[in-house]
């Protein structure tokens, strides 16, 4: 029989979308009859068509936007054809597995990471001129899971493990896909790319030798511990941008959230080490975060400035931070601010439909102290900083 695996759409107001990895990974070890279906790119049609000889359908969701459009489209598949199985995959239901097996619409679930690392990325069963925007050529691939770091506002934290791909199916997926498309640019996602100089290394020639500028994500203390020899031939292998995650310029938030021992000092000198680069430096602030007070806010914004001295090739967006389930900072709200977590897949998907993530635009905050002075202090932070906003 037909299984279908389905990806919900991940975000409004999007005309250009990435491939669907997980489903890909998952299609590559499955025997059976398969067909994706991306609700972000497919027509409504595609499924009408398959689900008459499908025996099961499996969604992917991550907490958000996108769980509400798994639910929706669960329900619907639950009421029209209840012998349908509809199993739930994916990130949320990876933390709250007992949760979302209590919905009438979920019938089994699958937890972890579906990339086992052991076939090649099957792309014939998506087509790929569907993900190309023209003004990018780019495309997406993950070569390694999970992270190393234990930041209390990651949902990461039940997967600390780090899985890595063995590099001969990373360079078979990216040869193939290349035979499909021309692509320009690759983006890395990594969670921290930079953990095995060598392999970091053997990506970057990888990217050299089919002519791509590259994007990837790293830590502040994997720049800072890098050879410089291996980072020039890595940057020299047309390295665009290297995302650094920042959050806070404070030590005192740093250490609360923990972002890593020296955290704000260790970011400080990654900037040095990049600035004899010709690449972005990206990163990211989280405001809005609880026990922040208005000094440390302050701290932080004059840390930019610091930065901005220090590399001229520093861009930044900004978020605000809401909480995910399982997360260290969510039980510290729940415990010291008498936050209620949704209690059900339905409720999640409720909060998910109307409360998606927006870079760079201000987000009301409960635990925010002083939330008129934080506010135009924040405005004003955006102003002096568009420039080097993305």
């Amino acid at each position: 029989m037909k299984k279908i695996l389905y990806y919900p759409a991940l975000e409004k107001h999007k005309c250009y979308h990435y491939f669907p990895l997980s489903l890909l990974a998952v299609a590559s070890a499955m025997k059976d009859d398969v067909v994706i279906i991306d609700e972000r790119v497919d027509p409504p049609e595609k499924l009408e068509q398959h689900i008459l000889t499908a025996d099961a359908i499996l969604f992917t969701a991550y907490t958000g936007y996108q769980l509400a459009c798994m639910y929706a489209k669960a329900k619907w598949v639950k009421e029209n054809y209840p012998n349908i199985k509809v199993v739930l995959g994916g990130p949320h239901v990876t933390l709250l597995k007992s949760q979302c097996l209590e919905s009438p619409y979920i019938d089994e679930v699958s937890c972890g990471y579906a990339e086992k690392g052991e076939n090649e990325l099957p792309w014939h069963l998506i087509d790929v001129a569907k993900y190309i925007n023209p003004e990018t050529e780019r495309f997406i691939y993950v070569s390694s899971y999970s992270c190393i770091g234990k930041c209390s506002f990651c949902a990461t934290i039940p997967r600390r493990k780090l899985v890595f791909l063995p590099l001969e199916k990373v360079q078979r997926d990216i040869d193939n896909l290349m035979e499909l498309y021309p692509f320009k640019q690759a983006v890395l996602f990594d969670a921290t790319l930079f953990t095995k100089p060598d392999r970091a290394l053997f990506v970057s020639q990888l990217m050299k030798k089919h002519s791509l500028s590259w994007i990837c994500d790293s830590r502040a203390d994997e720049v800072c511990r890098m050879d410089k020899g291996v980072l020039d031939k890595i940057v020299n292998s047309g390295l665009q941008q290297i995302t650094i995650g920042l959050e806070t310029g404070n030590e005192r938030m740093a250490n609360f959230i923990k972002k890593g021992k020296n955290h704000v000092e260790k970011f400080k000198e990654c900037a040095r080490i990049l600035s004899e680069y010709n690449v972005i430096m990206a990163s990211g602030l989280i405001f809005g975060m609880p026990t922040e007070t208005i000094d440390e806010l302050k701290e932080t914004v004059q840390y930019v400035e610091e930065i901005r001295a220090i590399n001229k090739n520093f861009r930044l967006s900004t978020t605000f931070w809401k909480p995910l389930p399982a997360t260290e900072l969510t039980e510290f709200i729940k415990r010291n601010y008498g936050y209620r977590e949704p209690s059900s897949l339905k409720e999640w998907a409720e909060l998910g439909a109307g409360n998606h993530f927006e870079y760079n635009t201000w987000m009301d905050n409960p635990w925010i102290e002083n939330q008129g002075e934080y506010r135009a202090i924040y405005d004003k932070f955006k102003l002096d900083n568009q420039d080097i906003f993305i």
